[in-house]
């Protein structure tokens, strides 16, 4: 899993120290949840795996709520930084974009933290409103990337039609998670599906 960026209380990250000790526990919450998930998601686990007291701990994130809504930002940040990257190559059509963004995504589903990770998290957004809410936020971002570059890719494509294919396509990526992840029955066939299923998401976009 890539990671990075934050609910944090107010003016805690005002310093270098703060945003030091904010990164310190969301990587440190990042580990609790893909080791242990979110049924044991704890402030006191979060607090010691980031060498902290559960008091400082809420002085940087009162509720649990705020932590998870941190830790999405975290986990997404570096995900849309690397798109932005790949989009940033010089001579790349917006094909070979859209190309590499998707093997990047589906080359991660093979990590152990994202194959451990998301599957908690939907869990948890089953049973919990507001990370539900939380979720979707961070999937719009992810989702945005792929609109905007399915409409570079046909530009027949309107607004609507785009957003639509990018649900569709980053749906059907995530379903992979559960078969060709880190350990999963199909693992050893993740590099035929990762090509199979960018060839067949590049064709669904041209096709519109």
């Amino acid at each position: 899993m890539l990671k990075r960026s934050r609910k944090h209380r107010a003016g805690t990250a005002a310093y270098s120290t703060g945003r030091e000790r904010i990164e310190t526990i969301l990587d440190a919450a990042q580990r609790v949840f893909v080791a242990d998930g979110y049924a044991r998601f704890t402030m006191r686990r979060i607090a010691a795996a980031a060498g902290i007291s559960v008091g400082n701990l809420s002085y940087y994130y009162a509720t649990k709520q705020d932590l998870v809504a941190d830790l999405l930002d975290w986990v997404i940040a570096p995900y849309l930084a690397q798109f932005e990257a790949l989009r940033e190559i010089e001579g790349a059509t917006p094909e070979a974009q859209l190309r590499e963004v998707l093997s990047v995504v589906v080359n991660d589903l093979a990590t152990r933290e994202t194959t451990l990770f998301f599957p908690e998290l939907w869990a948890l957004a089953n049973r919990d409103r507001h990370a539900a809410r939380q979720m979707e936020g961070m999937y719009d971002r992810y989702r945005g990337v792929v609109a905007e570059l399915a409409g570079l890719v046909n530009p027949s494509l309107s607004v609507e039609r785009a957003r639509e294919l990018a649900l569709f396509i980053t749906s059907a990526i995530e379903g992979l998670t559960v078969f060709v992840g880190h350990r999963r029955p199909h693992a050893d066939d993740m590099p035929a599906m990762r090509e199979l299923a960018v060839e067949t998401f590049v064709a669904t976009v041209k096709k519109g």
